[in-house]
């Protein structure tokens, strides 16, 4: 598939200044996400990410077009949502490897900025909470998600997927969804202690 066919596979980095350190970000921690693209409607969980040599305006996310299993077809944009939740480096607040998660605060225009495995349990607790134990936090990324901030930070924007909006697609397709995106997700305790190149 040609970026001309999806152009959600072609990342624009172009307003990022620091370049280089946000790509090594995303090829860090892309093996624990799935991405999400709204023109085409699918979930890839199985997909390299490319850095162009003849152009250092973005990267390149290359599904895997022979992963059938790993593609989801038929995914709508309303199961798609936004959360505010944003994860950052370890070494964008001085440490050597680890990342943490921004999340946001209700009535209050500043973020909660606390180590990954904290923050992630207070998320958690919080999904499962509100749904009596049903709703699982299932993290997927899109185009766009690859931010900076101040001194030329890398952070990435974390979209959820609400498989019950997902009412076109059987109970078995749902939990097939869930589960990837879920398993791939739990991969990120391996980076935690890897900092970035």
């Amino acid at each position: 598939m040609s970026n001309n066919e999806n152009p959600d596979l072609f990342w624009d980095l172009s307003a990022i200044s620091n370049k280089q350190l946000a790509s090594n970000f995303f090829k860090k921690v892309s093996s624990a996400f799935c991405v999400y693209s709204p023109s085409v409607e699918k979930i890839y969980s199985n997909f390299e990410v490319i850095l162009p040599r003849d152009n250092n305006s973005g990267l390149i996310v290359l599904p895997n077009p022979y992963a059938f299993h790993d593609m989801f077809s038929f995914i709508n944009t309303a199961s798609i949502k936004k959360t505010g939740i944003m994860l950052h480096p370890g070494e964008s607040f001085g440490h050597q490897g680890g990342l943490f998660l921004s999340l946001p605060m209700r009535g209050n225009k500043r973020s909660k900025m606390l180590e990954f495995m904290h923050g992630i349990n207070l998320i958690n607790n919080t999904y499962k909470a509100k749904s009596e134990g049903k709703k699982l936090f299932l993290p997927v990324l899109m185009n766009g998600d690859l931010r900076e901030f101040k001194a030329a930070h890398p952070y990435l924007h974390l979209h959820r997927i609400d498989v019950t909006e997902l009412a076109n697609l059987s109970e078995f397709e749902r939990q097939d969804i869930q589960d990837s995106i879920y398993h791939r997700f739990k991969q990120i305790d391996k980076l935690l202690s890897t900092p970035t190149a």
